[in-house]
This record gives structure tokens, sequence and C-alpha cells, in this order.
């Protein structure tokens, strides 16, 4: 089965090894999440797979050919990554947002092309001629997954998808995503503190522990006390 495939992948800061071992894979259609505690490594491996941090060690296919090690070659495969922190363009528009999402690719970006994104996140239709920085935390991070979504991705990465947000927008960021992965066939690998949504939405949870992956898709998994017991 194609899609992204990791396996012994080691990264870092300088000479401080993060990664030393990780193994991960998602395979088309799937949601896949990848857990741990601050610190452990989850957007080192986020950014050593779409190509933002050199790879020191490790083999990372994608539809079984080596995964490109720049950050443009990656995302032209249709590997796409939304960072922590949204890095929307605060300058621009939410509609430029959109239109360069696609132009850095070389994908469409007309209306048709808006238009199907936005139907998952109707709150940005509403606000297309504001500025990026003047929207609210909930706001950015569908921005930031929608300009994702215009470069027609094979696989959608978001880092820390809740972070700083309140439950209820959680709810409507994560089932915007969720939907536009689901109907469009967009492998999804999100990484997020919030284990309860990660055991309910994902087909295979990944734990990030001392540089290496231990991965748990069975149903004893799904409980609270289960991830009490490898979590903490």
């Amino acid at each position: 089965m194609s899609g992204l495939s990791v396996h012994g992948l080691h990264a870092g800061y300088g000479r401080t090894l993060i990664l030393t071992g990780v193994d991960l894979e998602v395979h088309p259609g799937e949601v896949v999440g990848l857990a741990g505690r601050n610190g452990a490594g989850k957007t080192t491996t986020l950014r050593a797979i779409s190509g933002m941090l050199p790879r020191r060690a490790g083999k990372l296919l994608f539809d079984d050919a080596p995964l490109p090690p720049s950050p443009r070659g990656v995302a032209r495969l249709g590997v796409v990554h939304v960072p922590e922190g949204r890095g929307v363009l605060r300058s621009l528009t939410v509609e430029e947002n959109l239109v360069f999402g696609a132009a850095a690719v070389g994908k469409p970006h007309g209306p048709a092309e808006r238009e199907r994104v936005l139907a998952f996140f109707p709150a940005l239709g509403r606000m297309l001629d504001r500025k990026a920085g003047l929207l609210s935390g909930g706001e950015q991070q569908m921005l930031a997954i929608a300009r994702g979504l215009m470069a027609q991705p094979k696989l959608l990465m978001v880092d820390e998808l809740s972070l700083g947000l309140a439950p209820r927008v959680v709810a409507d960021v994560l089932g915007g995503v969720l939907s536009a992965c689901r109907e469009q066939g967009v492998a999804l690998l999100i990484v997020d503190q919030n284990l309860r949504a990660l055991a309910v939405n994902c087909d295979r949870v990944y734990v990030l522990s001392g540089g290496s992956t231990t991965g748990y898709e069975d149903a004893a998994s799904r409980t609270d006390e289960f991830w009490r017991s490898v979590y903490f």
C-alpha cells in the first residue's frame, strides 16, 4: 500500500539528536495521530518529513519513491505541512492566502477551487477581503488548513491543531479538516496534545517517546486509562 512510509528517522538541531528511530506510516485515506509529551519531538518529526529540517538517517518513501530532502520537492509530491503556530501570511487577505497555497505548488486557484475548500470552512467565505492578521486564532487555524487544502495534497500534516483554541473552536476546525480529507481522499497526519480527540478520530495513533515511536490501533488503546498508562 502506498502513502507515507518512515523508517528509522534520525533528526535534530545542531549536534543534538531529537529523533533516534521514528517509524510511522500513513496510507491513503487514513487519519493518523502523533502524540507525545512536550519536547518529545513531534514538531521535529513533521519538519524532518517536510524537508524543513535535515534528516540525519532513515528511509522515507512517499508512494514508493524516496521523499525529496527539500520542502519544495516534498510539497510537489503532494505532502503539505501546516506548521505549529499556523503560519498564515498576516499582511495578505484570506483570499490571497488561499491563492498562495495553490500557486506555490502550481495548482489551479480559481473560484471553483476556492469554493471547493471553503465548503468545509464556511466562516472563511464571509471574510475573504479581511487581512489574515486580523482573524481570531481559530479562524487563522481554519485558514492555514484551507490554504493547505488548496494545494490539493495527497497527505496533509497538521501540527498542534488545537493549540490555544477553545474546545468549541477545536471541534469546528477538526470537523472541517476531517470532512475535507475524507471527502477528497486526502490522508491526514495530526500532531496534537488532545489525546481523546486523536483516539476518537484516528485510525492509528503513534506515541513518540525517547526519540522513537510506538503505534497503537486496537480497540484497547481507545480508553482514557490506556492513554494515562502509556503517556504519563
